[in-house]
């Protein structure tokens, strides 16, 4: 078998990870070297790097190559943040809901009936607040023109008043949705929303069967993504750094990558929630310089507007990096504070750390197969390291 040991933590607690590489062993040979290396780790982590240790006070470890790195295994939470965009004007009995929750809506989109009659949405600033005939002008009007020209019915100018041509485009458009070509747009027909196409839902009060007076505040805009967020706990939430990559599934299978991108204390209790964003060079279709691309991607339909839907996630504390291992505990440090190494025979090795976790470091400035000293835990810290005898 490939001699290869790998230390991983239970979800929701840290986790390192120790490979060793090159051996060919039998499998219990590779046990007994894991279990080798798991009692200097505990051994080492019980005093910090400090002076050389003095003949006979140290015990010794062997430069291994191998692979450090250290992860977090927790639940993120995704959820939608919806925000009102438009009111119903139109008074009954709600008898369809026609748009899919989180669906995306464009011009022109059957969002519900009342009495049989349909509510159409459509791009505009200017909330509905008047039936609209021929006659009438005004920034709603123009907004009226624009959705039957969008839409097809219209091929007139986009003036804001409407003349007969606009009435008799409101008769045809009438009559596509099976209500009376009355050539009058009542108030309630259409919701004016300020971006389409836009991803709408509808607020728990239509329901087939709800009565509306009017006036209710039922259409709700989601915005590009939904939220995602990992609650930690205050220890926890310490050793994750701002730009943390972070990988999440979802029940599907589907993954997605993200980093950590700020933090805030949770409404009540100790819990730190941490946000997440879209890595740097992530880009879709959708992206704007003020909409980045969102985590889900094109797959953020998937996600249900509701409620938060969990996700599996790793965040990666430390990055895995590979090269020659060392027990964190066999480093020591030097008059000029660098740090060193010290070999069985006391010659010193001035090294650089380039990554630890969990008691162990790679290491770069020592060969594999170097035997160096872990001093013991009674042996004296915090002094420079002398010169090595």
């Amino acid at each position: 078998m490939n001699g290869r040991a790998t230390r991983s933590g239970r979800p929701g607690h840290p986790g390192s990870r120790l490979r060793m590489t090159g051996l060919t062993v039998p499998g219990v040979v590779a046990l007994v070297v894991g279990v080798a290396l798991a009692a200097w780790a505990s051994t080492v982590l019980l005093s910090p790097p400090g002076q050389a240790a003095e003949p006979g006070n140290f015990a010794t470890a062997t430069v291994t190559l191998g692979e450090v790195g250290s992860e977090l295994s927790l639940n993120a939470a995704a959820e939608w943040q919806s925000a009102p965009v438009a009111r119903n004007e139109a008074a009954g009995i709600v008898t369809s809901v026609d748009s899919a929750q989180g669906g995306d809506a464009q011009q022109g989109s059957r969002l519900y009936s009342v009495n049989g009659r349909a509510v159409i949405v459509a791009r505009g600033e200017i909330p509905a607040y008047r039936a609209l005939s021929e006659g009438d002008s005004g920034d709603d009007a123009r907004q009226l023109q624009q959705l039957l020209s969008d839409t097809g019915f219209f091929t007139g100018e986009v003036d804001g008043v409407l003349g007969a041509d606009a009435r008799r485009a409101i008769e045809r458009w009438q009559e596509s949705l099976g209500v009376p070509a009355s050539g009058e747009v009542a108030l309630g027909d259409v919701v004016f929303v300020p971006s389409l196409p836009s991803r709408l839902t509808l607020d728990g009060a239509v329901t087939r069967g709800a009565r509306l007076a009017g006036g209710e505040q039922v259409v709700l805009g989601l915005g590009s993504s939904p939220q995602f967020t990992v609650p930690f706990g205050p220890a926890q939430a310490a050793g994750v750094l701002t730009g943390a990559r972070v990988e999440l599934t979802a029940a599907s299978g589907q993954q997605w990558q993200a980093v950590v991108a700020g933090r805030s204390a949770a409404a009540t209790g100790s819990t730190v929630v941490i946000t997440l964003a879209a890595p740097s060079d992530a880009t879709t279709s959708d992206a704007t310089p003020s909409a980045p691309a969102p985590i889900c991607g094109a797959s953020c339909g998937e996600i249900p507007v509701t409620g938060p839907t969990l996700l599996a996630a790793r965040i990666i504390t430390v990055e895995s990096v590979h090269g020659p291992v060392v027990p964190s505990m066999a480093l020591q440090s030097d008059a000029q504070q660098g740090l060193l190494l010290v070999d069985s025979a006391g010659t010193r090795h001035p090294v650089t750390v380039l990554a630890s976790a969990r008691g162990m470091s790679v290491v770069r400035g020592v060969d594999p197969g170097v035997v160096v000293r872990v001093p013991n835990a009674a042996s004296g810290a915090g002094e420079p390291a002398g010169d090595g005898t």
